[in-house]
């Protein structure tokens, strides 16, 4: 039986998240950017089930005064 092919979507988004950071806690920039990127990975595939895959890189850190 031959397969059928199933349409799918890219939905691209940016997002900019301002997050408390004390460079005395413990993690670097990097390590926490790295934990939220893999929050974020996960509850993309939570909030919908018709997720099949999900890419997401860290573009940038920068440090705000």
């Amino acid at each position: 039986m031959e397969k059928v092919a199933v349409p799918t979507l890219t939905v691209s988004f940016a997002v900019d998240l301002d997050v408390e950071y004390n460079s005395f806690g413990g993690k670097t920039a990097d390590e926490i950017a790295e934990a939220l990127q893999e929050e974020l990975d996960n509850i993309l595939f939570e909030a919908a089930p018709s997720v099949t895959g999900v890419y997401t890189s860290v573009t940038a850190i920068n440090f705000n005064d």
